[in-house]
């Protein structure tokens, strides 16, 4: 997937005292293969480092299948992975191998280690030659639910988004975004497909360390998820000197409107055209960009479909609506759609169940220019920080922890709700809601209810609840 011969000595991948040229990463990749001989299921637990990208790279080299969980996963939702999936190999900081139970060490680069697994009977399972990468789509539940995503997503993907944001060999990015998460891993592939450098930090954009590095890296763009950009409105950011800045991305969750019209002030002011973009897991990375020049007039507008892609709203019936202001489900086409779901590791022998097609679970209408916009969701789910989180599954978590206390959770992008009947602590509620999501407690309320209101039928009323 990614030529590094091609940019030879062009700086590639920066940080924590390692500095990489595309060649040098060449080298480290090259130095992988006699591990990585036979096609495998390989577990990652992603961290912003130098060593860990460069085991990404090389597993997408050596065309092996990777399986991307955040780093900060407990050592209990990463063992659930492996009971469920029977990863062959697993790749993780040296500090957690004992975690994996039998595991026995075969290469290193920095702090990094490749574990060969024990044998298991899920390692029979065959993977589906096109299958690539999975990518988890529950936020940070633990849950073993992933996206089975192609070479072919990838690429499509990743090319789409070079072209609209013009990336190029002389740019320079900076980890903002862990790259376990599509919109992370998104600028990982962009910029490395382009030949660009990335400065590979886990520093984030509160600290003055994040800013000396920007300014002393000339980093040429920014991206982050909504939360993101509300801390840079807290910072006033604009005030420090960004000379190099060329443009400015979000996505991850629709913004508020005084974060839009943030963004839509130091756009102008500072010109810095700035990218607001619609995406899913399911779709590899991106759907949509609103171009910069109408961020003020289309304010709030997801703006139209990635080159290569298309949108379709679709109604109850499953007819298409095509009158602008309708309302429907958003359902978008295009070669970036991921192969389906897997719960299991004999899920990964399968082929494409999507064939192209995304029914995103999102209700959205069409304006006469031909922009989108997203009016509410169909399916249970909250973004959090960026983290797209099952309502479903968070509410299983809870329930499991405290089995004599019903839950019912609801809310909306960057706020939690937990309604709930029984006893207990809210303090504890929330500080074990907030450990297990890996979220600021600011973002969780609760409320007690003597019962939870129910319709007719006997299904949770979510409008008394919201009220």
């Amino acid at each position: 997937m990614f030529d590094l011969i091609n940019y030879g000595a062009r700086p590639c991948l920066e940080g924590d005292g390692h500095v990489l040229s595309y060649i040098d990463l060449h080298h480290a990749v090259e130095a992988m293969r006699p591990r990585l001989a036979e096609r495998k299921l390989i577990l990652c637990l992603c961290e912003n480092s130098v060593p860990a990208l460069v085991g990404y790279v090389g597993f997408m080299v050596h065309d092996q299948v990777a399986i991307l969980v955040d780093a900060g996963q407990k050592a209990s939702a990463v063992q659930r992975i492996v009971e469920d999936h029977g990863p062959d190999y697993a790749w993780l900081p040296e500090a957690r191998v004992e975690e994996l139970q039998g595991g026995e060490v075969l290469h290193r680069v920095g702090h990094y280690v490749l574990v060969r697994m024990p044998v298991t009977a899920h390692q029979a399972t065959p993977l589906h030659p096109d299958l690539q990468l999975l990518l988890t789509t529950s936020g940070s539940t633990g849950s073993s639910k992933f996206v089975r995503v192609s070479r072919r997503n990838l690429e499509a993907n990743a090319t789409s988004i070079i072209s609209y944001l013009g990336i190029n060999r002389d740019d320079v990015a900076v980890t903002t975004l862990p790259f376990s998460y599509s919109f992370g891993l998104s600028i990982i592939n962009t910029h490395l497909l382009a030949g660009a450098s990335i400065q590979v930090t886990e520093l984030t954009p509160l600290s003055r360390e994040f800013w000396a590095l920007v300014e002393q890296k000339r980093v040429t763009s920014l991206s982050g998820v909504p939360y993101t950009y509300d801390m840079l409105r807290r910072i006033k950011f604009e005030r420090f000197q960004l000379d190099a800045i060329r443009y400015l991305a979000q996505a991850g969750g629709k913004m508020s409107e005084e974060g839009l019209a943030y963004l839509a002030r130091v756009s102008r002011e500072k010109s810095w055209p700035s990218f607001v973009m619609y995406g899913q897991t399911e779709a590899t990375a991106r759907m949509s960009y609103l171009p910069p020049h109408r961020l003020e007039q289309k304010s709030g507008s997801i703006g139209h479909a990635i080159p290569g892609g298309r949108f379709e709203i679709v109604g109850e019936a499953g007819e298409v609506l095509d009158s602008p202001h309708e309302k429907g489900e958003l359902v978008y086409y295009g070669p970036n759609v991921a192969m389906g779901y897997a719960v299991a590791r004999e899920d990964l022998a399968r082929g494409d169940d999507w064939n192209g097609r995304l029914p995103t679970g999102d209700v959205a209408y069409r304006d006469e220019d031909g922009c989108y916009t997203i009016a509410g969701r169909l399916k249970r789910f909250v973004k959090l920080f960026g983290n797209r989180v099952s309502l479903d599954e968070v509410e299983a978590l809870l329930q499991a922890e405290f089995a004599q206390v019903e839950f019912i959770c609801f809310g909306q992008d960057d706020g939690l709700r937990i309604a709930y009947v029984g006893d207990i602590v809210e303090s504890e509620l929330v500080a074990f809601a907030s450990r297990q999501l890996s979220i600021h407690r600011s973002a969780i309320k609760c409320v007690f209810l003597p019962e939870i209101p129910r319709l007719s039928n006997g299904k949770v009323n979510y409008n008394a609840l919201k009220q």
